[in-house]
């Protein structure tokens, strides 16, 4: 099985977006909010059964697909430690307004509460930015159970932003954002975002979102419960500046993958920068992965010597049986990956079920 290109296939949803994602894969702008795409997506929409699922170009879904023969998508190692998932889902998102202040649930709380054996730590891959862009990731001063309960009632989100970290959000910079951790993705960023096999947000405010955050808010569970998945101690400023990494997408063309993400990801997923050097090549690892190629032209060649070629905007399924794959060219690509099998942290296959309740 060789390389599948995934056709577009962007989302509806409650913030404004999607002029980025139409200028980076081809095709007008869906409407004012069309600003997610899901890409090579096996992941239901929480509360749906097929939102979110990504389809091949022969219309088949993705998830069908892998279904019919984990071992050629997957690999064995990867199917004895994690089971016939790809233990990945990878998202552009163009944040055309500020995004509430939200939050996803760790492990334990999603198996104790969602009866998943995944929680939803995630990565941005910058890939554009306003000039005056940031972020807010985690409380930066202690924050009580009861304190907690009243911002959110108020729809206090002044006071929420106040008492968290605001960091910039630069071209290039890559931040891991921890399940728990409350965090806001600012107006102006066009991120690259890779993260567990989960939809599961907790909205601690949603005052002028196309949202009814009362019912919507509390992944079905009732804030009382959902607010328990908050991380309300603070995040110190070393703990935050370690989760960042400063212009990882301007390393210099190499043969190998050079690593994007905060050692922080590896229990969770990968994500590697692929730039061939002039007049050579760059291997992309055996394996199961999602190339998304953000600039120029370049040409993928399969174990059997067959060149494909690749342009900015593609996005690629690389099944395991594609075997050795060399990316050459002109082309920049992030190659997004499930965890190491060997990786001890990562989760192991008989976990509870990976599919959001509907």
């Amino acid at each position: 099985m060789g390389p599948q290109w995934m056709p577009v296939a962007v989302m509806d949803h409650f913030y404004r977006g999607g002029a980025a994602i139409a200028a980076l894969r081809g095709g007008p702008v869906r409407c004012e909010r069309s600003p997610e795409e899901w890409l090579a997506s096996v992941t239901p929409r929480f509360g749906t059964t097929s939102d979110g699922l990504s389809r091949m170009a022969d219309g088949t879904l993705l998830r069908d697909a892998v279904a019919a023969d984990p071992p050629a998508w997957l690999g064995q190692d990867h199917l004895a430690r994690f089971g016939p998932q790809p233990e990945l889902l990878v998202k552009l998102l163009d944040a055309g307004e500020r995004l509430p202040v939200h939050l996803h649930p760790d492990r334990p709380f999603a198996e104790r509460h969602l009866s998943c054996g995944h929680g939803k730590t995630e990565a941005w891959v910058v890939l554009d930015a306003s000039e005056d862009t940031t972020a807010h990731l985690g409380f930066s001063v202690p924050v009580g159970r009861t304190e907690l309960a009243g911002l959110v009632e108020r729809q206090d989100t002044g006071g929420l932003l106040a008492r968290m970290h605001e960091i910039p959000l630069r071209r290039g910079d890559t931040v891991v954002v921890p399940a728990g951790v409350p965090h806001v993705l600012g107006a102006g960023a066009f991120v690259l975002e890779v993260q567990e096999p989960t939809d599961f947000s907790i909205l601690l405010d949603w005052d002028g979102y196309a949202l009814d955050g009362p019912r919507e808010g509390h992944l079905g569970l009732g804030f009382d419960v959902a607010l328990e998945a908050v991380r309300r101690t603070p995040l110190s400023a070393e703990e935050v500046a370690a989760l960042r990494v400063p212009a990882a997408l301007s390393a210099e063309p190499a043969e190998q993958p050079r690593p994007l993400l905060s050692p922080e990801a590896a229990p969770f997923f990968r994500a590697d920068l692929l730039r061939a050097p002039e007049a050579s090549s760059t291997e992309i690892p055996v394996g199961y992965g999602v190339l998304v190629v953000l600039d120029g032209f370049g040409a993928l060649a399969d174990s059997g010597g067959e060149m494909h070629a690749l342009a900015r905007g593609d996005v690629v399924a690389l099944p395991y049986s594609a075997g050795h794959l060399r990316l050459s060219g002109g082309a920049t690509a992030v190659l997004c990956r499930p965890p190491e099998p060997a990786d001890p942290g990562a989760p192991d296959a008989g976990a509870p079920s990976t599919t959001a309740p509907t």
